[in-house]
C-alpha cells in the first residue's frame, strides 16, 4: 500500500521538535557523513542515526526498512562495484585487467555507510515531521515559498504517482498482460501498456493542479499560515549540541583523523 506521506506518527522525543530543529539535525549529519572517508568513522555515524531513528524517534528498524528495501540495490551496487576502482593495496583478487584489493574493499565500505547515513538521516526527517512543517520550516530559514512548494508537491505526487503506477499495472494483470515473463525485449514492450496511461494520468494531473494552485492565489500578495512555529529551550539546546558535534567532526578531521590511508 503506498502511503501519501511517510510521517509516523508517535509521542517522541524527536517528534516534539520545531522542524527547523530537524533540519539543523540533518545538516550536520549530512557535514559529517561527507566529511570522512574511513569506513569505521562513517559506520559509527550511520549507527548513531539508526540509534536515534529507534530510540529518540520510538520508530522500530522494520518501519525504516520497509522505505530502504526499493534504494536498497543502489546500496549493494555502492557495495560490490567501489572495490574495481580503487586497485591499490593487497591485492585480494585479480581476473584480466580487474583487481579487488583491501583499500577498494575498505572504499566500498565507506561509501556505502555514507549513503545509509544520508538516507536514513533523510527518513529520520520524513518520519518524524509533517510535510507541511517542513515546508513551513524552510521558509521560516528564508527559502523562496516556490522552491518550498516545489519540494511539498515532490513529497506529496511521487507516492501518488507510484500508487497510480501500481493500480495500472494490476488492472493490466487483470487483464491478462504478463509483465514478468518472457525476453528481456518482450518485458520492456510489456510495459508500453502501462506507461501510457500514467503518461496520460501524470499530465491530467498536472492540469488540476495548476488549475487548484491559481485558485489558491498562487504568486499574489504576501503569504499567510494557519499553523505558526517558535522555538522552545530543548530546542536551542539540540541545535546548539548538534552544531558543537558538527564542529568537532571538523577539529577532529582537521586534525587528520577519519582520513582513509591507501597502501
Amino acid at each position: 500500500m503506498i502511503k501519501y506521506s511517510m510521517y509516523v506518527k508517535e509521542s517522541s522525543f524527536f517528534h516534539s521538535l520545531d522542524p527547523r530543529t530537524k533540519i539543523v539535525v540533518l545538516s550536520s549529519i549530512f557535514g559529517l557523513a561527507l566529511l570522512y572517508k574511513d569506513p569505521l568513522y562513517l559506520g559509527i555515524i550511520a549507527l548513531s542515526v539508526l540509534f536515534m531513528i529507534r530510540f529518540l524517534c520510538k520508530i522500530k528498524i522494520r518501519k525504516l526498512a520497509m522505505y530502504i528495501k526499493p534504494i536498497l540495490p543502489l546500496i549493494i551496487m555502492s557495495l560490490l562495484l567501489w572495490p574495481f576502482f580503487q586497485p591499490t593495496g593487497k591485492i585480494l583478487l585479480e581476473f584480466w585487467q580487474i583487481k579487488v584489493s583491501e583499500d577498494g574493499i575498505r572504499m566500498g565500505l565507506a561509501m556505502t555507510f555514507r549513503i545509509f547515513a544520508i538516507i536514513s538521516a533523510t527518513f529520520l526527517l520524513l518520519m518524524t515531521t509533517l510535510q507541511r512543517d517542513i515546508v513551513l520550516g524552510l521558509m521560516k530559514f528564508r527559502v523562496p515559498y516556490e522552491y518550498c512548494l516545489t519540494l511539498a508537491i515532490s513529497l506529496r505526487y511521487v507516492p501518488t504517482l507510484a500508487g497510480i503506477t501500481y493500480t495500472i499495472m494490476d488492472a493490466q494483470r487483470s487483464r491478462g498482460l504478463e509483465l514478468d515473463k518472457g525476453p528481456l525485449l518482450k518485458r520492456i514492450k510489456n510495459y508500453v501498456p502501462i506507461i501510457t496511461p500514467l503518461i496520460i494520468g501524470s499530465i491530467r494531473m498536472a492540469e488540476e493542479l495548476a488549475i487548484a494552485i491559481e485558485s489558491r492565489g498562487f504568486g499574489y500578495g504576501d503569504r499567510t499560515f494557519l499553523k505558526e512555529i517558535s522555538f522552545r529551550k530543548i530546542d536551542y539546546f539540540v541545535i546548539t549540541i548538534s552544531l558543537i558535534i558538527l564542529m568537532a567532526g571538523i577539529y577532529i578531521r582537521i586534525l587528520g583523523y577519519g582520513e582513509m590511508i591507501f597502501s
